[in-house]
């Protein structure tokens, strides 16, 4: 079966031309239309955002090359987002806010699970963060901003913040503000769902031998990183970057197999490397697509020469 997936938006290192592009905008309450001021702008999963004037104008820039979730956060209104595509900014945009009326309606009658974080809050940090050295590293340093609510009927865990978390990461040499939107774990499935949107700032380092960690701690948790082999596709370096890329047949099991695993299909690796330009294709400046029959296995070797592959970011 033949695969097709668009995959948008985190192809490119951020780099700026001579003419910087911006977007500028107003945002305004949906029910008043009155301005709304002091609201966060940003570009989700950048260091690019600023804040709404008093009568509620902005200009956001420069505005890197690629696609981003423009997300603009308020105390008291629901969070807005919507793709903006670099090569297509509109020349004036008119953000509307919807106010939070209905969900402190449902907190009035829901209330929030007392001593939360002190029963949840390592549960949420491990699952949000994750259980590797770096997150080790990591901060909440508003922890008093999230607060819990278990329904014993559904067997749910879900967590909410009405303000933008900071993380401190003192590993990658990051400040992180992520604006969770849902985060919700289902204890009879075992399946979790969160999302958010997170504006990176960076720290500022005491001395050169911490911005040098920082550099190198970086540098490693880059490589091999979705972002890494998304770019390493685009360029068609694959190899040289240290991934190898092979074509995973699944065919089906006849029955009677000597050798049978008790499974209807059993799958064949193919030891044949593949090229970037053999399972991807550019669609246009800031989207690439993939084409590929079955399954891809990608392993990643840490222990290659980096050197000559991250010198355009």
């Amino acid at each position: 079966m033949k695969r097709t997936i668009a995959i948008f938006g985190l192809l490119f290192c951020a780099f700026f031309s001579n003419a910087q592009k911006k977007l500028i905008g107003n945002v305004l309450a949906k029910d008043s239309k009155l301005p709304v001021a002091s609201a966060s702008i940003f570009l989700s999963n950048t260091s690019v955002g600023t804040i709404s004037k008093d009568n509620g104008s902005f200009v956001l820039q420069p505005f890197p090359e690629g696609r981003f979730d423009l997300v603009v956060s308020m105390i008291g209104y629901e969070t807005y987002s919507v793709a903006i595509s670099s090569s297509t900014i509109p020349s004036n945009l008119e953000i509307l806010l919807v106010p939070k009326v209905k969900e402190l309606q449902e907190v009035i009658v829901l209330n929030y699970e007392k001593d939360g974080w002190k029963k949840w809050g390592d549960f949420f940090m491990e699952n949000l963060i994750g259980k590797t050295p770096n997150a080790e590293d990591c901060k909440l340093l508003n922890k008093e901003v999230v607060r819990f609510r278990f329904n014993k009927k559904t067997n749910t865990l879900k967590a909410y913040a009405d303000q933008p978390l900071h993380i401190q990461n003192e590993a990658l040499g990051y400040e992180l503000k992520y604006d969770l939107n849902v985060f919700e774990f289902n204890y009879s499935t075992r399946v979790l769902f969160y999302q958010g949107y997170p504006l990176f700032s960076d720290l500022e380092a005491k001395n050169d031998r911490v911005e040098t960690r920082w550099k190198k701690n970086r540098e490693e948790t880059y490589n091999g990183s979705i972002m890494h082999f998304m770019r390493s596709l685009y360029r068609n370096t694959l190899e040289a970057e240290g991934y190898e890329v092979r074509r995973i047949k699944r065919n089906k099991e006849k029955k009677n197999q000597p050798f049978s695993n008790g499974s209807d299909n059993f799958n064949i690796l193919i030891n044949t490397l593949l090229k970037g330009d053999s399972i991807a294709f550019v669609i246009d400046s800031v989207t690439l697509g993939l084409q590929f029959k079955d399954h891809l296995q990608v392993p990643f070797n840490s222990k290659r020469d980096v050197a000559q592959t991250t010198n355009d970011c």
